[in-house]
């Protein structure tokens, strides 16, 4: 996701800022789903401690250095970005990765990564994957993923949507999408289907395709519906969304095929998130209340 633009500064750093969030309403935090008055926003992890259950299951290669080494890309707001300082990351994904590693009684060891080398990298270098990556049967033919969160798709337009897109046609337009996630990936596949070749732009960071859209470089958008949200929200009022949402997938965070220990430990960990309601109450920080899910399945995608 290269920054393409530098014509809109005031966008780039309003996606930086945590000012509104995206989905549902929340009776908690409704009003500054983020905790935008705070330095650091989010949900606050420090009462969570350690499950005894949980981190009796943690693989001793695992719990030996003390810590959770997991890898994210944190440019994708609002499950993973940058707070206003440009150095704390911050996000519901975050929050979770705080609470997953205090419920197994480690210290969290976060990675900022490019999002397509985040799988290659499990287990040699993160433990983890956590970057709102959804599940498919090619990425659980390789790897395990624990379920936590559902989400759609959906596109992006300016707003009164001046070249009148149709997103169900998007063959020979300039269209903007996040290298390496399932919606560049459908792109990449729908494109076959053209007779005039669309120009899918792929950007590292969500932001810098978000810039690119409200700079007239791109006509559409296309991601994750909860960030999609996000970034309409961040953008006030530059920004709209043009049909509906489609593809509703499973979130999951990923574990090494070949590690059925920290696998299982990893489920237990998320589930007792679920069971004492901390997952929804980090969520619920964000104003998201749709689509947190309550049983942590492994590989559900048949």
């Amino acid at each position: 996701m290269r920054r393409t633009l530098t014509a809109v500064p005031a966008l780039a750093a309003a996606l930086m800022l945590t000012l509104a969030a995206c989905g549902g309403d929340s009776d908690s935090g409704a009003d500054d789903p983020a905790g935008a008055g705070s330095e650091t926003p989010g949900f606050d992890v420090s009462s969570i401690e350690e499950n005894p259950d949980v981190s009796a299951l943690v693989p001793e290669s695992v719990a030996s250095d003390g810590k959770l080494t997991v890898g994210s890309n944190i440019y994708y707001a609002p499950a993973e970005f940058y707070a206003e300082d440009g150095k704390t990351p911050v996000g519901y994904d975050v929050d979770l990765m705080k609470a997953l590693s205090a419920t197994m009684g480690l210290d969290l060891d976060l990675q900022n990564a490019e999002f397509a080398s985040i799988l290659p990298g499990i287990p040699e270098k993160y433990e983890l994957g956590i970057a709102n990556i959804s599940i498919n049967p090619e990425r659980q033919e390789n790897f395990n993923m624990i379920e936590y969160f559902t989400v759609g798709s959906s596109w992006a337009v300016q707003a009164g949507n001046p070249e009148g897109f149709d997103p169900d046609d998007f063959c020979g337009k300039s269209v903007g999408v996040q290298q390496g996630t399932v919606q560049d990936e459908e792109l990449a596949e729908a494109a076959q289907a053209c007779d005039e070749a669309p120009d899918i732009q792929r950007y590292d960071q969500h932001s810098a395709a978000t810039t690119a859209l409200v700079g007239g470089k791109v006509v559409a958008l296309y991601s994750d519906s909860s960030v999609t949200d996000y970034a309409i929200a961040q953008t006030s009022g530059q920004l709209e969304q043009v049909g509906d949402v489609t593809g509703e997938t499973p979130m999951g965070i990923v574990t090494a095929k070949s590690d059925d220990e920290m696998t299982e430990a990893t489920q237990a960990a998320v589930q007792a998130l679920m069971d004492d309601g901390t997952l929804d109450d980090i969520f619920a920080e964000w104003g998201i209340t749709d689509g947190v899910s309550t049983e942590a399945v492994i590989n559900p995608v048949e």
